[in-house]
């Protein structure tokens, strides 16, 4: 694609990724030839796809060209060609975005000429361990389809990358670019109004910890902390039962915004990651219940620790890190949109 501008190439696979990309290319290269690759599984494309169109919409902003690329056996195997066809369209690039490592990401990391490589993520600095676990792989683990002839999927040199992400990464500072969603800030979350209610991010704690946690005692204390009059429980994905009219969001949390066109007073939840992507994308108090008191007799000492580096790195995020209430002994929990008796 003969253009005279500059090109900039972004590659992502998750809607989360998708949101970063854009924000990078407001943020760097708004005059510039930006294309978006997304790689979709069969079984999610439509889902990734809609929430690619309402993460590119809420920036106010368009992909100088989008491909959307439904990663099929067959696709995967012709891919060089894929991969020769990008080249031919796209040229040499100014940039090159990844938000990961995968196999077809790998090849267009090689097969796209540019100058510069930055990586970006996808939440709970998914691009570090992306990146460590690929080092300790040894070849025996590398599938068929990563050594088809025609294929380059070694991991590219990494050392004059850029990073950018809103995660704490253990690198020089020199190769780290902050993502404090600046632009879609305010292209978006400055504008959202605010509800006077408070939105619980829940977790599965009693599944994958054993913990009995009183729930209708903790949005109490959230909604007096909060001064708001309501609580908005919501599930998470692996949470089978919860309060009454407590519901699920067929998005990531991340879309909140987006998607509900409104914000609440403050997000809250026990030890999400959601506790540092929230704050930073739409400028809304979050809060953190610490779950270490009531963690079972036994726990180790380690894993205590663990938790205590967690919320120190909530708090540096901004969060709140707020102590669990005294248990009222009511394990029937709390209705999901109940009006709170300290408002």
């Amino acid at each position: 694609m003969q253009t005279s501008r500059s090109a900039n190439l972004y590659l992502a696979c998750t809607p989360l990724q998708i949101l970063n990309a854009a924000e990078a290319r407001d943020r760097f290269h708004p005059d510039d030839d930006n294309f978006l690759v997304v790689f979709h599984s069969p079984r999610s494309s439509k889902k990734q796809a809609r929430l690619a169109e309402l993460a590119d919409d809420a920036i106010d902003h368009h992909w100088t060209r989008t491909w959307n690329l439904r990663l099929t056996r067959i696709s995967q195997l012709l891919f060089p060609f894929t991969a020769r066809k990008l080249r031919q369209q796209i040229g040499h690039c100014q940039s090159l975005w990844t938000g990961g490592f995968q196999t077809q990401q790998r090849h267009l990391l090689h097969s796209i000429p540019h100058n510069q490589l930055i990586v970006f993520d996808g939440g709970a600095g998914v691009l570090q361990s992306a990146v460590n676990s690929w080092r300790s792989q040894g070849t025996r683990s590398r599938s068929l389809k990563q050594l088809i002839p025609g294929q380059n999927t070694s991991l590219p040199d990494l050392s004059k990358a850029k990073f950018f992400t809103s995660y704490a990464l253990d690198m020089p500072p020199e190769s780290v670019i902050t993502n404090d969603y600046r632009v879609f800030r305010s292209h978006v979350s400055e504008k959202l109004p605010v509800r006077d209610e408070i939105v619980f991010l829940s977790q599965p704690l009693q599944r994958d910890l054993g913990l009995q946690l009183d729930v209708d005692a903790t949005i109490d204390a959230a909604l007096k902390f909060h001064h708001a009059s309501r609580c908005r429980y919501i599930l998470h994905p692996r949470e089978t039962s919860g309060p009454p009219n407590a519901e699920k969001l067929p998005y990531l949390a991340e879309f909140f915004g987006i998607r509900e066109g409104y914000l609440p007073k403050a997000f809250v939840t026990w030890m999400s990651s959601v506790a540092r992507s929230l704050p930073a994308i739409y400028g809304r108090p979050v809060s953190c219940f610490d779950i270490r008191p009531v963690m079972p007799p036994g726990t180790s000492a380690d894993y205590l620790r663990e938790l205590q580096a967690t919320y120190d790195d909530f708090a540096a995020a901004g969060a709140i890190i707020l102590p669990l209430p005294a248990s009222r002994h009511n394990s029937s929990g709390s209705l999901a949109m109940h009006e709170s008796s300290a408002a």
